[in-house]
C-alpha cells in the first residue's frame, strides 16, 4: 500500500512539473525575412543633354601633296534621344562646339608660312550600344560640319567644311539622371577652296578628337 501511495505521490508530483515547465514557454514572435532589395536596372530610354569639353590633332592637306598640322582645346553642347530594347540602345545625338585648335606649315606654291584656325563645328549622328547596367558602351556616326580660317602671307579667307564623323566610347549613369561619358571620334572633312591674295589653295582636314562630357537625363 505504501509502495502504491509513493508512486500516486511521484505520478502527481511529475504532472505538475510538466505543467509547470508549459506554462514557463515563452513563444517569441520572429518577424519574417525582408526580401533582398535588389538595385533597379538603369534605364537608357529618353532624352538628354549635356555639355563635353575636349582636344583635337587635326591634319590640314592642299593642293600638291603638302600637308600641316595643328592641335587645341574644344568644348561644347550636345543633345539627343535614346531608346531601349533590353540591353541594346539606340538613338539619335547633335553636337555644337567651339573650337581654339591651330595649324601651321608652309604652302608648297609659294614656299611661305600658311596658318589654319578651326572655329566652330557640329554634328547629327545616330548612335548605338549595349548597356551592362550602368555602363554603355556604344559606337557613333554620321554628318559633321566645321568652320575654318586659312591665312597666307597677311590674306585670309573662311570656308565651311562638310564631312563624316565616327566614334566609339563609354557612358556611366552616376545618378538617376546625370550621366558621364568618354568618347573618341574621327572627323574627315572635303577640300574647299580659299582665295587667299593671288593664291587659291584647295585644303580638306582631317582630325583626332578626345572628349569628355556630362549630362542631364530627362
Amino acid at each position: 500500500m505504501r509502495i502504491v501511495r509513493a508512486f500516486s505521490v511521484a505520478g502527481a508530483l511529475a504532472a505538475m512539473t510538466v505543467g509547470a515547465s508549459a506554462a514557463d514557454v515563452v513563444i517569441v514572435d520572429t518577424p519574417p525575412l525582408a526580401s533582398a532589395e535588389f538595385p533597379s536596372v538603369y534605364t537608357w530610354s529618353g532624352p538628354y543633354a549635356g555639355g563635353f569639353v575636349g582636344y583635337n590633332f587635326a591634319d590640314f592637306d592642299q593642293a600638291g601633296g603638302a600637308s600641316f598640322d595643328g592641335e587645341g582645346l574644344v568644348g561644347g553642347v550636345y543633345a539627343g534621344y535614346n531608346l531601349q530594347t533590353e540591353q541594346f540602345v539606340y538613338g539619335i545625338e547633335g553636337d555644337i562646339g567651339a573650337s581654339d585648335l591651330s595649324a601651321g606649315g608652309f604652302n608648297v606654291a609659294t614656299g611661305t608660312p600658311i596658318g589654319a584656325d578651326s572655329t566652330a563645328f557640329g554634328s547629327l549622328r545616330a548612335r548605338v550600344g549595349i548597356a551592362y547596367d550602368p555602363i554603355l558602351l556604344f559606337a557613333t556616326g554620321g554628318l559633321a560640319v566645321a568652320g575654318n580660317e586659312l591665312s597666307l602671307g597677311g590674306a585670309q579667307d573662311s570656308n565651311t567644311h562638310f564631312g563624316y564623323t565616327v566614334g566609339a566610347g563609354v557612358e556611366a549613369a552616376v545618378t538617376d539622371n546625370i550621366t558621364s561619358r568618354v568618347e573618341y571620334r574621327y572627323s574627315d572633312f572635303e577640300s574647299e577652296d580659299y582665295n587667299l591674295g593671288n593664291v587659291t589653295i584647295s585644303s580638306g582636314y582631317d582630325e583626332h578628337s578626345i572628349r569628355a562630357g556630362l549630362a542631364l537625363k530627362f
